[in-house]
């Protein structure tokens, strides 16, 4: 299946006997999406949007971490 993340679509769980792992172009289309929503969220215009997006900013913020190199910050 190549360096993608294992994953059972019908339970949603995630396999823990593989690391986590993400390809270049994976990370790429992760991190532009999230560079979008970041802009969407600071140009939203009433405060229930910037909280509803700011959730998800932080979700996605998680998932990037998680894959950062050791020692990056």
């Amino acid at each position: 299946m190549g360096d993608v993340i294992q994953f059972d679509p019908f339970t949603s769980i995630v396999r823990d006997d593989v690391p986590p792992h993400m390809d270049d172009f994976g990370r790429g289309l992760l991190i532009g999406a999230f560079s979008d929503l970041v802009k969407l969220r600071d140009g939203a215009a009433d405060e229930d949007s910037r909280h509803k997006t700011d959730a998800i900013v932080k979700q996605i913020g998680r998932v990037l971490s998680r894959y950062e190199p050791e020692g990056a910050a």
